[in-house]
């Protein structure tokens, strides 16, 4: 299932069609057991670079874990214990990298190059990080050297290509893709990126041919499967172009451009209603997005998270959403709105019980008319008329769902024998809305 929030992912570059290029592991496991780092000094104690290197494992374990600011944290302290670990410059380099902090990610990852020339994975992810900022002849220089100090390096050979193609030397870029494929005949990366770059030179009958390989190899993967639409909508082979994009839309779904892609088909294919089908959930993605930069600028303000829950409950996404509105509560547990918003999410789920529970919480922690109204209609679902009528009243509500409240009230009086109660009752009804009953 893909990610419908931004997350630490692997570095992909997009060129017209889609490519990867690929850095190893994410987060590649600190050769520290071979630098000498477990020695102890004199006094017993743990060496500096012991220290250090325990703390970049640490480090690694968080980075899988997602926990970015206790790694950085970590690395921090690793740097400050044992300057001369590149391992700790490393991955710190891909968080800020992550983060958007590309002159420090920069100065980090050479920085472990400085200190461990002949690692060729700071090398190519250096290479990469230059790559995906259009930095291509840095970059070239980097896979290069990388390939140099291991000619068996596959990620190198990949991401030397890339950068090739970049260029538009396409032959050059075939032939490291090659090696790439010649090192490692199942590695699917080099089999699509090939591909691209026949796609790219109009040699349609080979680019197709690795598209082909690649999904046997790797089926489902999303890259190939849009590659290879793309190369059908040229062949105006819409109709299998179709099938590519809606399996690349079942394994990455909130991704728009496959949606757009897929509208192109279906629009050469006249089918208008799928057409609208895809732009509309292309608008939902694009207002998803907008709602993820909000959360993004000010994570410790409901608002975002509120907006997200709504906007992915109108989706049907009841998991996700429910998660939203919990970080919402989280990060403003004393005000009442976020309260408000996820009993109101109850009341439209019928969760009476729970949306009561919720505005409860709400009015308990800040007065709220909202939260009032909410239990006052959850009340009312449950029957309980003179609960919805105290908390309608309190709610200073006047409208059709009150006079609702009040004409359910009048009959059971009635029922009760309490005729003069509820006479009292349905004349409030009947104030409120002229037509109840009728």
């Amino acid at each position: 299932m893909s990610s419908l929030f931004s997350a630490r992912m692997p570095l992909i570059l997009c060129l017209s069609v889609a490519l990867t290029g690929c850095g190893g592991s994410e987060t590649p496991e600190a050769d520290t057991a071979k630098t000498g780092a477990e020695q102890t000094a004199p006094d017993g104690k743990a060496s500096a670079k012991q220290q250090a290197s325990k703390l970049v494992e640490q480090a690694i374990a968080q980075i899988k874990d997602q926990k970015f600011e206790d790694a950085v944290a970590n690395l921090n302290k690793a740097i400050e214990t044992d300057h001369q670990n590149a391992e700790a410059s490393f991955q710190r380099a891909g968080i800020l990298a992550d983060v958007g902090q590309d002159q420090l990610a920069l100065s980090d990852y050479s920085r472990a190059v400085e200190l461990n020339p002949n690692d060729v994975r700071f090398r190519n992810m250096r290479g990469l990080f230059l790559l995906t900022r259009s930095q291509l002849d840095q970059a070239l220089t980097d896979f290069s050297e990388a390939v140099r100090i291991d000619p068996k390096y596959i990620q190198a050979w990949n991401n030397r290509g890339l950068v090739k193609l970049a260029k538009t030397d396409f032959h050059a870029a075939i032939d490291d893709f090659n090696k790439a494929v010649e090192i490692d005949p199942t590695y699917a990366d080099g089999f699509n990126n090939r591909g691209f770059a026949w796609f790219k030179m109009e040699i349609y009958d080979k680019a197709l041919a690795d598209f082909d390989k690649t999904l046997k190899l790797k089926p489902g993967y999303v890259n190939a499967l849009n590659n290879r639409g793309m190369l059908h909508l040229r062949l105006k082979q819409h109709r299998e172009a179709v099938a590519d994009f809606s399996e690349a839309i079942a394994n990455d779904e909130n991704n728009p451009k496959h949606y757009q892609n897929r509208m192109t088909a279906y629009t050469a294919l006249g089918m208008t209603d799928n057409v609208q089908a895809d732009r509309s959930r292309i608008e939902w993605l694009l207002k998803l997005g907008q709602i993820n930069n909000i959360v993004a600028q000010a994570p410790q303000r409901p608002e975002g998270y509120i907006q997200r829950a709504s906007h992915l409950a109108e989706a049907g996404k009841h998991e996700i959403a429910l998660v939203n509105f919990e970080q919402a509560i989280k990060v403003a547990s004393d005000k009442a709105t976020p309260w408000t918003s996820r009993a109101n999410y109850w009341l439209q789920q019928g969760d009476f019980t729970k949306a009561i529970a919720d505005a409860t919480k709400a009015i308990e922690t800040e007065f709220s008319h909202p939260a009032l109204s909410i239990r006052g209609d959850a009340y009312l679902q449950q029957g309980d008329f003179d609960k919805a009528i105290a908390d309608f009243t309190a709610a200073k509500r006047l409208d059709p769902g009150v006079a609702q409240a009040y004409y359910q009230r009048a009959l059971q009086r009635k029922q009760q024998g309490d005729e003069a109660g509820s006479r009292s009752d349905y004349e409030t009804a009947l104030q409120l809305d002229p037509q109840i009953g009728q």
